[in-house]
């Protein structure tokens, strides 16, 4: 049975919680081999939830992010449906955090470019154009009018 709840073939920033636990995120592209959902995730990283007891019985708390195969140079893996709980996408902030791990990991001027964040890549998150664009388009379906 292949996952059907989320949009296959298409790139996106996916949020991963494994059978095992794991809580795993990345830039991801659900495929269908056979009657099977594969996941082929880029530059995972693992969820990992930081506690710090402070004075006067308060907790600090706070998430952070790990590389998530950490003896491997890999930076692209492949997760079988039977191994996934559930999939879901990640929020803007959490895409940005996300991005900012992986640019202060890696370094280099090809993924700092990235940190702009292309916003064609977040249609599914209500992206539809630059305000430019679509400005003169409906000035221009105004005018015809």
């Amino acid at each position: 049975m292949a996952i059907n709840y989320a949009k296959h073939d298409e790139e996106f920033y996916g949020v991963f919680k494994l059978l095992n636990g794991e809580e795993v995120l990345g830039r991801a592209v659900l495929t269908v081999d056979g009657n099977e959902s594969l996941v082929f995730i880029q530059e995972p990283v693992a969820v990992h939830i930081v506690q710090k007891p402070l004075d006067d019985n308060k907790m600090a708390r706070g998430i952070g992010f790990a590389k998530w195969q950490q003896l491997s140079d890999e930076d692209f893996y492949i997760i079988r449906e039977k191994d996934i709980l559930t999939v879901s996408s990640m929020s803007k902030d959490v895409i940005f955090m996300y991005e900012t791990y992986i640019n202060g990991e890696e370094g280099t001027a090809e993924k700092k470019a990235r940190m702009k964040l292309d916003p064609s890549k977040y249609k599914s998150l209500g992206y539809i154009g630059k305000v430019e664009e679509y400005r003169s388009k409906l000035e221009d379906l105004f005018k015809d009018t």
